[in-house]
């Protein structure tokens, strides 16, 4: 049997999954998508839907022109930037989704984390957050906020779920958990080297 594959634009159902979850992150995105006409793609695989979930692209106007038009004639499996994807209906954002959104500023800072070297290295190795890693909290941060993490440098380097309200921030044990990483830049050579 011919493995199923579709590549399309993503229905109302689903994007009202992918708004609902980038509201909560910023109300600044939505409209910025309208107004520069970015789409949203979704890529289904029928054999690897079990094991695998649907992957979402962000894609230009001008890219979603030319990607109809491959599309009539080819499969196409992905195009943009790889922008997330969707498990139990819950819309979860990548790296890349984030670097995105932050290079367009429209992550505010009450949803940035910055931490020092030592915690940089840390998350790159799969670590969690600890409140002696972080250079700046945000202040007005909420208990399982979703947290873009910066180095030093500016760069994102992970997302992650705040523990605590940033009210508690200052009373916390320097060896406590104040973040989640929920995914990190380190994740991909650590994905590599496992499979090896």
């Amino acid at each position: 049997m011919r493995d199923f594959k579709t590549f399309r634009l993503v229905n109302i159902i689903e994007t009202t999954m992918i708004y609902d979850s980038l509201i909560k992150l910023s109300p600044n995105i939505l409209p910025f998508f309208e107004k520069n006409d970015y789409r949203l793609y979704i890529s289904l695989n029928r054999l690897e839907a079990e094991t695998k979930f649907p992957s979402i692209y962000l894609i230009s106007r001008d890219q979603g022109n030319l990607l109809e038009k491959i599309l009539k004639v080819e499969i196409v499996c992905s195009a943009g930037v790889y922008f997330g994807f969707i498990k139990k209906g819950i819309f979860f954002l990548s790296l890349e989704g984030a670097e995105f959104i932050h290079n367009h500023d429209k992550i505010p800072k009450s949803k940035q984390i910055i931490v020092n070297k030592e915690g940089e290295k840390s998350i790159l190795y799969g670590n969690n957050i600890l409140k002696k890693m972080v250079r700046m909290m945000p202040l007005e941060s909420k208990k399982n906020d979703f947290l873009a993490v910066f180095n030093q440098n500016n760069e994102i380097i992970a997302i992650s779920r705040a523990r605590i309200d940033s009210s508690s921030f200052k009373k916390m044990d320097p060896n406590n958990i104040a973040a989640f990483n929920l995914l990190d830049k380190g994740y991909y050579l650590r994905r590599k080297q496992l499979k090896k």
